[in-house]
């Protein structure tokens, strides 16, 4: 599988992936309705990048909050950012973690699966490390959302890309009922990420979506000029500032 070497867009990670609190707190509120996890819960942000994610779920739903990526630049970043030392910040690889068994409420990823190699044998080690009853949660673009989404749009060169990396819906289903995980359930999403179709495109322009870095500059840049070109003869069109996700999540038996 090809990987993005997150060493190298971590400076301008944030940059380019600018997420309101507004829709922050959309995912955090459904993570702690859906799980009934009290304040002091103990939480796994796997695959937390720069703790956009981890830091409010420390601060705002008041869990205890751990933070794991296998980028010490990208965990660099989140601790940079985090200036009340809300979050223990670990520096772990998904494919083999080595927390001990029954040690965790509640395991949170965003757009995780599809950089890993084995992600049954990820949402494996999550059942392993959750308590009975603990619940996983996983935030994703399923194949289904993103291949007609605006920058496979005007990209296309990425469409292949992730056609051989990001699962359906379905798929993440099965992995978790395989890892043993139960009561799962799924959740469409339409979250409107961006005001304005500029933004959006400002946000292309710092290749805010990872597989952007895995194709060709020539290709990439045609791409831009594409939805350079869209901007100007449809900047209203509200299909420029939204993404259509989903929330899965499965309990521990």
């Amino acid at each position: 599988m090809r990987k993005t070497d997150y060493s190298v867009i971590a400076a301008n990670y944030d940059k380019a992936r600018v997420m309101s609190r507004q829709n922050i707190e959309l995912w955090l509120d459904m993570v702690a309705t859906y799980s009934h996890a009290p304040t002091g819960a103990r939480a796994l942000d796997l695959g937390c990048g720069t703790g956009r994610f981890a830091i409010p779920m420390a601060e705002y739903l008041g869990y205890q909050v751990t933070g794991a990526d296998a980028s010490e630049a990208m965990l660099n970043k989140a601790a940079e950012k985090d200036s009340t030392g809300a979050v223990n910040w670990d520096h772990q690889n998904a494919d083999s973690l080595n927390y001990e068994d029954k040690l965790f409420d509640i395991v949170f990823m965003s757009h995780l699966l599809h950089h890993v190699d084995d992600p049954q044998k990820v949402l494996k080690n999550c059942a392993r490390i959750l308590k009975s009853g603990g619940h996983v949660f996983i935030r994703y673009g399923a194949i289904e959302q993103i291949r007609n989404d605006a920058a496979h749009t005007f990209i296309p060169e990425i469409v292949a890309v992730d056609e051989a990396r990001t699962p359906t819906v379905k798929q993440v289903e099965i992995w978790l009922n395989e890892a043993g995980f139960e009561k799962i359930t799924s959740h469409d999403i339409r979250q409107k990420t961006f005001q304005s179709s500029a933004d959006h495109l400002k946000a292309v322009k710092l290749k805010n979506n990872s597989v952007m870095s895995l194709i060709a500059d020539d290709a990439f840049n045609r791409g831009v000029a594409r939805m350079e070109k869209y901007i100007k003869d449809n900047p209203d069109d509200p299909w420029l500032l939204r993404d259509d996700l989903t929330l899965t999540y499965g309990v521990v038996k």
